[in-house]
């Protein structure tokens, strides 16, 4: 009796393991990859060794996974990956339909992935995303490029938005205490202010069009750039005026930041040891609807800047402490 009663203890124990370990499955395998695909891209291909610091928040449909002693105060410590110089400390526990970020604020679970700064601290940020599952069952699909690729590609972008905050971040939160419009203030204010106005919507394909033309299978036309930095131009000067003349800059910024975060997710998408995908498929899957402004035509900016200068003359400075405008560094390698 006492036998079977130890090897029914033992049994249960022995599930009990195995059940956490399964939920903790999707966790231990992409979250390291992610982090991996994050050491190609800024390590071996940008060449910079060191991330400020981040506080990481992941989840599924029961668990959130955090090293965030906000988010997570007594949860369940478990093993995770650290990322480059940060050493990562990693609790899980059930998140019950809800999760409070890093900045104290409590959201409900959902698509969601991004940066922000934490308050009250020197520039550091968060990163908030689902795991893969969870993108799955809400029908998130990309022929061109998979899902997982696809979501590996999104971790990139946003998370190149957390090691920006010495620089893009403090300047923009600067920006948004100072002007207040009619629409929030992000990467799609322009979008959000004058999709509906077909002038500006005409000038606006025009400049993305002709940036997109500059940039061939080979070589750079780099009449069509000019074209397209004229077209830029008109379209600043004849729409950002009066109270939306100080969004020129913020257009600048957008188109830096949101070019920057395409660029990665395309560089690791091509890259052998990477998603090892054929260019062309990998730009239309990095492009999908072309449905975002500063995305669609930050890209085009940035792939014409790596035809005009390699990327380790000019990567670092889009990750220090002064905003370095990608429209500034095509115009002055133009000169060149």
């Amino acid at each position: 009796m006492k036998k079977a009663y130890f090897f029914l203890v033992f049994l249960l124990f022995q599930l009990k393991i195995f059940g956490q370990e399964n939920q903790d499955k999707e966790f231990h395998k992409v979250v390291p990859h992610w982090f991996s695909a994050w050491t190609l891209v800024y390590k071996d291909l940008y060449k910079i060794d060191t991330i400020n610091p981040v506080e990481f928040v992941f989840f599924d449909e029961n668990y959130v996974y955090s090293t965030s002693a906000v988010t997570i105060d007594k949860g369940e410590i478990i093993d995770g990956p650290s990322l480059l110089n940060l050493k990562l400390n990693w609790k899980k526990k059930l998140h019950n339909g809800s999760i409070v970020l890093p900045n104290k604020v409590s959201i409900p679970i959902g698509i969601t992935s991004y940066a922000s700064e934490i308050p009250d601290t020197a520039h550091h940020s968060f990163f908030v995303m689902p795991l893969p599952g969870f993108w799955e069952k809400a029908g998130i699909e990309s022929k061109e490029l998979g899902l997982d690729n696809l979501i590996t590609g999104v971790f990139l972008h946003e998370f190149s938005h957390s090691q920006q905050m010495l620089n893009f971040g403090i300047k923009i939160t600067q920006y948004e205490k100072e002007h207040h419009f009619e629409v929030h203030l992000n990467d799609d204010i322009l979008q959000n202010l004058f999709s509906q106005n077909k002038g500006y919507v005409n000038l606006f394909n025009a400049e993305v069009n002709s940036f997109y033309n500059s940039i061939p299978d080979k070589g750079i036309d780099t009449e069509e750039v000019l074209k397209g930095l004229k077209i830029m131009d008109q379209r600043q000067k004849k729409y950002l005026t009066g109270k939306y003349k100080t969004l020129i800059e913020m257009d600048d910024i957008f188109l830096t930041m949101e070019g920057l975060g395409q660029y990665s997710m395309y560089l690791w998408l091509i890259h052998p040891a990477g998603g090892n995908i054929n260019k062309d498929l990998a730009l239309k899957g990095v492009r999908r609807n072309k449905k975002w402004w500063s995305q669609e035509e930050g890209l085009a900016l940035f792939l014409i800047l790596e035809r005009l200068k390699a990327s380790e003359f000019w990567v670092k400075d889009m990750f220090g402490t002064k905003p370095v405008m990608i429209t500034h560094l095509i115009k002055s390698n133009l000169k060149k």
